[in-house]
């Protein structure tokens, strides 16, 4: 008996990567179902912009999801402890639903406002689901998890453009907000039954100091993100440029039909994410930070170049570039931002806040240029 206590006693502790399945669950559940819902959406609602409106129009979409976004991303981590996950949640599920049938009655000139509470509704539900996701998880295996909740929200999101280009095929493109409409109804009954109620949340505190709460502690904590600023940014405005704004600039270079452009839209996505993955691998065998993010800003910046070409091969491949550096970039600074503040989804909410930003006024500028030009 003691031999087999004593051999026992040397066995290595198992880490468990999932310490609240519930939490995972919820956020990579949700990360597939209302990106698809994204995917079959939102690129007929940036045609019918772009056919009204103009550039300028699609680019107002933007800037009102991403100002909106930017400023409820920051209240998301103070209803995700005053209210609990679930219905915060659900109160982003339900707005979202509700702008959907805004944009089935709605006149275009008003799709901008719609698109305002969106993205209001956009900045309570996807911070939440990425600290379901870090709390969900151990913090070793932060960066990592964060990697495959966006490497499978950007394919579910490229596979929803074509389910559109699906639907439009058989029952024309007036079902596609209805389509979506009667999936996020179904889902939000899923989430509520999925979802945590109360969460805890533990927060180291140093003793003989005040701690703050509330909005003042997620703005006070910035400082410890301030070096990551720069790469924020920029990562913010060329997702904000791939959002909306580059998919209407790509029909008036190409004149695609919507299907055509949906499934040209998708291959650039493909091609990208899993040209990614290449080079997450070679992160991790090298493993070298640096290396990777010199060369994925270089990728992300290159989207300049698109200013000097309308060749459909040349754009593709500009695209895909652009594709593989904000992929590689985007979970690198969520998990590090997480491990640097005291919650980790106050660096979330940080870096969401900052890049939404930079993602709603870098398309606004281009679309003021565009008038001009």
């Amino acid at each position: 008996m003691v031999w087999k206590i004593g051999v026992a006693a040397k066995m290595p502790r198992v880490v468990r990567k999932i310490v609240d399945s519930r939490s995972f669950y919820s956020a990579m559940m949700s990360v597939v179902v209302v990106m698809i819902v994204y995917g079959i959406v939102s690129p007929h609602i940036n045609l019918r912009v772009l056919s009204d409106l103009g550039l300028f129009g699609v680019s107002l979409l933007t800037l009102g999801f991403m100002m909106a976004r930017s400023f409820s991303s920051l209240l998301h981590a103070i209803l995700y402890e005053s209210l609990s996950p679930r219905y915060t949640g659900l109160i982003g599920l339900g707005l979202i639903t509700s702008c959907y049938i805004m944009y089935s009655f709605f006149p275009t000139i008003l799709y901008p406002l719609v698109r305002l509470i969106e993205g209001f509704a956009a900045g309570l539900f996807w911070p939440l689901m990425q600290s379901l996701l870090v709390n969900g998880v151990s913090p070793n295996w932060r960066s990592r998890m964060m990697s495959v909740y966006f490497l499978v929200g950007e394919f579910s999101g490229f596979i929803g453009y074509q389910v559109g280009s699906l639907i439009i095929y058989v029952f024309g493109e007036s079902k596609l907000v209805f389509t979506g409409i009667l999936v996020i109804i179904a889902y939000t009954i899923v989430y509520s039954l999925l979802a945590p109620g109360k969460q805890h949340i533990s927060v180291h505190k140093e003793r003989g100091k005040r701690t703050e709460t509330g909005l003042s502690l997620v703005l006070s904590e910035s400082r410890y993100v301030k070096s990551l600023v720069p790469i924020i940014l920029l990562v913010g405005g060329v997702n904000g440029l791939m959002k909306d704004y580059l998919f209407a600039y790509l029909k008036t270079i190409t004149g695609f039909e919507e299907t055509t452009l949906r499934n040209y839209w998708s291959i650039i996505g493909y091609s990208g994410l899993l040209l990614s993955l290449l080079v997450s691998h070679i992160q991790e065998s090298m493993r070298k930070t640096k290396p990777v993010l010199i060369v994925s800003t270089f990728f992300t910046g290159s989207i300049v170049f698109l200013a000097f070409t309308e060749n459909p091969l040349i754009v593709f491949m500009i695209l895909v570039l652009v594709t593989i550096g904000t992929r590689s970039l985007k979970p690198i600074l969520r998990g590090i931002a997480s491990n640097k503040t005291s919650r980790p989804e106050i660096g979330i909410a940080l870096v969401n806040s900052l890049t939404n930003i930079a993602a709603g006024t870098i398309p606004f500028m281009l679309g003021l240029l565009s008038l001009m030009i």
